[in-house]
């Protein structure tokens, strides 16, 4: 811990974390943001105050709320009125920021608004799409070299960045291991788990489509889709056209009752075909589900193939459904992968990323105190 100067007393740094909210829709970004403001509440050293990207409308709006892209044009101006009054109080924006819209319309204003203001300005990038955003836009690189600091989940993305000419440090995602604790099984049942929006890159169809391989070896196969998404509609298509039995569209879930979830469950299937690095495959770790997921993206520095999980290439279902085969098939190797990747998320706890977290603040704070 770093004190003032020539006291006994703890910095403290006011931070203001400007991120999506844990709405209906439960992303990355969202869950981690959510967490992290609740992790540093009372904490001694940390002050965080949440920003909301995406401000509910006037209640008067409610229909319009429903127009796509009107409601983000009327969001705009409480979005820039919420962020300038957090600044004013805040040393430090902590950024979240993701790729092509969402970092124009939210990831950007935030940082120019940072620095109008004199204020310290952390980027906090999630993006499987990275390499093709940073390689299209000069003004998305030119707002992540202008941060103060760039903070990425995986060594994957600070590749990436490196190859764009931008600086950045790994801190990777928290997972709170309390809430979701591990349970280990006796038997691995052919229960599948996905826990992905139902969104193209997230790669739910191949998924669908490697159940079709697996329930073919396994009638009794069952496979829930936990998420909401754009392709709802074309994936419910998919299954009855691939005359799938015992699919379930749970839909949203909130990030409360997930652990009952992966309870239910014996195995998480991921089907990605760009990625970073996924809160879900950390939750599957924390209760016990050998994972079975495509390489994509930086899934490959989270998920060692034959040691924590098991990897197959992107947009390849029948390597996926085999890999499935393969954990349900061989039971031992099953418990192996859970048990080794139980122990891997111990490098994504609070109590490894604090550390890692206060740095990061202190590094770039403004007060002239801390030694």
């Amino acid at each position: 811990m770093r004190l003032i100067s020539g006291t006994a007393e703890p910095w403290n740094v006011r931070v203001a974390i400007v991120a999506p909210p844990v709405a209906s829709y439960y992303g990355g970004q969202e869950i981690q943001a959510h967490d992290l403001v609740a992790i540093w509440e009372n904490d001694p050293q940390i002050t965080a105050a949440f920003v909301s990207n995406r401000p509910n409308l006037y209640p008067s709006w409610t229909r319009l709320n429903k127009v796509r892209y009107l409601r983000t044009i009327l969001r705009l101006p409480l979005y820039l009125a919420n962020l300038y009054q957090a600044a004013h109080r805040a040393e430090i924006l902590h950024v979240f920021a993701a790729s092509y819209g969402s970092f124009l319309i939210a990831t950007a204003p935030a940082a120019t608004i940072g620095r109008l203001l004199g204020k310290k300005v952390l980027i906090h990038y999630h993006s499987g799409w990275a390499e093709d955003y940073l390689g299209r836009s000069i003004l998305a690189r030119r707002v992540l070299r202008g941060a103060d600091l760039v903070v990425v989940p995986s060594s994957f993305l600070a590749e990436v960045f490196s190859r764009n000419g931008i600086k950045s440090i790994v801190i990777p995602n928290v997972v709170d291991s309390q809430r979701f604790q591990y349970r280990q099984r006796e038997l691995f049942r052919p229960r599948l788990l996905c826990t992905r929006n139902l969104e193209q890159h997230y790669g739910v169809d191949i998924v669908l489509k490697a159940f079709s391989i697996v329930q073919q070896k396994c009638p009794d196969s069952h496979l829930s889709l936990v998420g909401s998404g754009t392709i709802t509609n074309q994936l419910r298509e998919l299954a009855t056209n691939l005359n799938l039995k015992n699919v379930e569209f749970k839909g949203a879930i909130p990030p409360g009752k997930m652990p009952d979830v992966y309870d239910q469950h014996d195995v998480c299937i991921n089907g990605s075909r760009a990625d970073c690095s996924p809160v879900s495959i950390l939750e599957s770790f924390c209760c016990g589900l050998p994972v079975v997921t495509t390489a994509a993206g930086g899934i490959g520095t989270l998920v060692w193939h034959e040691q924590n999980g098991l990897l197959s290439t992107p947009g390849d279902p029948e390597g996926l459904a085999a890999n499935v085969l393969r954990v349900l098939g061989d039971q031992p190797l099953a418990r192996r992968l859970a048990e080794r990747a139980r122990t891997a998320v111990e490098a994504h706890t609070w109590q490894s990323l604090r550390p890692l977290w206060v740095q990061a603040y202190a590094s770039i704070s403004q007060n002239p105190q801390i030694e």
